[in-house]
């Protein structure tokens, strides 16, 4: 059902402003000292503020990359240089070869004039791409409890061995100890004999 149509509001009747006179425009004999509102002010600050601290968030996110990307590409130097730092590659299952050297070697156990030799030819491997000083091979004869029960070092036939190249070395052991069941070889350190 439709009603009557709507009237027009009433609206209350405005008041009379005073408005003073104008005057007339006198530019400022000096800049007056603050130009700029209040609120705009404080932002500058912890902007710039806040830009300083992402510019040190992502120089330190670029360094940490880097350090990353250094450690897992080059385990053989960082280890080198960080000894520490191969539980941490073993802990990833990362092998980490220090030497750059592979030892692979056979064994034959021959008889001369009734006298037992063990024969070791073997291959010294280097996995780098430069060219590296052929170590020394200790060679370790163990009994059944892998206890050490005679011991010796060998030096390689040769000095120097290019990348990924491949040096050699021989050893006879006559008269190996009775209870010997396994050989041992790895690459000498320093001072051994």
């Amino acid at each position: 059902m439709l009603g009557p149509p709507p009237s027009e509001p009433s609206f209350p009747p405005l008041p009379d402003f005073d408005v003073p006179p104008q005057q007339p425009f006198e530019p400022l004999s000096s800049p007056p000292e603050q130009m700029v509102p209040q609120s705009s002010m404080g932002r500058r600050e912890p902007r710039t503020a806040r830009s300083r601290g992402m510019v040190g968030l992502m120089i330190g996110l670029g360094a940490l990359s880097l350090l990353l990307v250094v450690f897992f590409s080059l385990p053989r130097q960082v280890a080198g240089v960080l000894p520490q730092t191969i539980s941490i590659y073993n802990a990833l299952g990362i092998e980490v070869n220090k030497s750059g050297f592979k030892i692979v070697a056979t064994q034959t156990q021959e008889i001369a004039n009734s006298i037992p030799i063990i024969v070791i030819k073997g291959e010294l491997i280097n996995e780098t791409d430069t060219e590296l000083a052929v170590p020394s091979v200790r060679i370790s004869v163990r009994d059944r409890n892998k206890k050490e029960l005679h011991h010796w070092i060998v030096k390689a036939d040769q000095e120097l061995v290019g990348p990924r190249g491949k040096g050699s070395f021989s050893a006879r052991l006559e008269s190996p100890p009775a209870d010997a069941v396994d050989l041992e070889m790895r690459l000498a350190r320093d001072g051994e004999h």
